[in-house]
This record gives structure tokens, C-alpha cells and sequence, in this order.
């Protein structure tokens, strides 16, 4: 079966998505809105590549977490198998390569010829490909509740600020 490569630079309001086949062919560059209904096309389109060229895709993406939920998510229900890269080693990858040195379309494509390369570059002593899992229902709740505990923090400390100040006023 062909190993299909994607890769995915994760952005608040687009995601750049590059997939290429065994023979570094791109079959597809896309920049796909952070909207549901444009996303679920878009993965039914990938299904759709795998189904055409007998092959098995997997996802290379920048950073996991942030603006890749709920995709990332989706994905995995798909089927799709999922790995994050850390922003300091793409960066050293891209380095060996001439271009621009910020694109999104151009780290999509770096993402998806470094998971190309997953086998040579990724060791026991050097994790650069995490496999990215389903979390946990508790896991799942631990975060919603950490978001939230920072969130009440953060409004803690703003209220705290406000009211220093508002004292300061009154001394003066």
C-alpha cells in the first residue's frame, strides 16, 4: 500500500494543507478555511485521494492543540493517523531547504516531505514525530477544567489590578 503524506500548517483562520504521494507528486494544496462544513469537504476529498491512488495518508501538522481543535479530532474519527511536529524542528528542517522563510503553503509542503522522511529522521533517542492520539474522556475533562481555572485566574488578577488602582486613586 502507498504511503500519502499530508501536511498541515495550522493557522487561527486557515489551515494550508499539502498532500504528496511516494514520488513527491502534489495531490493536493489546498488553503482550507477553520470552518467545519469547508474542513468536512475537504477530508471526504481526502478520502477520495487515498481511495485513487491505493494508498494510506497520514498528517504531519505544526503544533497540536489551539487551532487545529476540532480538526484534528475529526481527522483521527477518519481514520486518519496524526503526528505533531514541534515548531523548532520544522524550522530546522525548512532551513535546509532556499525559500521563503515564513509561508504557510511552503511549511505545509516542508510538513509533508518531512513525514516522508519519518522512518530515517525519527529514533528512540529523538521523538521528532509524536503520534498524535483520541484523548481521553478524562483527559478531556482535565483541560476544560485547567482552561477554566486560567480563565477565572486571569479575571483574578485583573480585578486585583483594577482595584489597586482604584485605591491608589483614593490615597492621593
Amino acid at each position: 500500500m502507498k504511503r500519502l503524506s499530508g501536511g498541515i500548517d495550522v493557522g487561527s483562520e486557515f489551515h494550508h494543507i499539502t498532500i504528496l504521494d511516494e514520488e513527491e507528486h502534489i495531490l493536493y494544496n489546498q488553503k482550507v478555511s477553520h470552518r467545519l462544513n469547508e474542513f468536512t469537504e475537504s477530508i471526504n476529498l481526502f478520502k477520495q485521494i487515498e481511495k485513487q491512488e491505493g494508498g494510506k495518508l497520514s498528517f504531519a501538522l505544526e503544533g497540536k492543540n489551539g487551532y487545529s481543535v476540532p480538526h484534528d479530532r475529526i481527522l483521527l474519527a477518519k481514520g486518519f493517523t496524526l503526528y505533531n511536529i514541534d515548531n523548532f524542528k520544522l524550522k530546522r528542517f525548512r532551513e535546509a531547504f532556499a525559500g521563503e522563510w515564513r509561508d504557510d503553503e511552503r511549511d505545509a509542503l516542508m510538513l509533508s516531505k518531512m513525514l516522508k522522511l519519518k522512518d530515517h529522521i525519527n529514533s528512540q533517542r529523538e521523538k521528532v514525530f509524536i503520534k498524535i492520539e483520541k484523548p481521553s474522556p478524562l483527559t478531556e475533562s482535565l483541560k476544560l477544567i485547567s482552561r477554566h481555572q486560567q480563565a477565572l485566574i486571569n479575571e483574578k488578577v485583573r480585578f486585583t489590578n483594577r482595584l489597586s488602582k482604584k485605591l491608589l486613586a483614593l490615597r492621593y
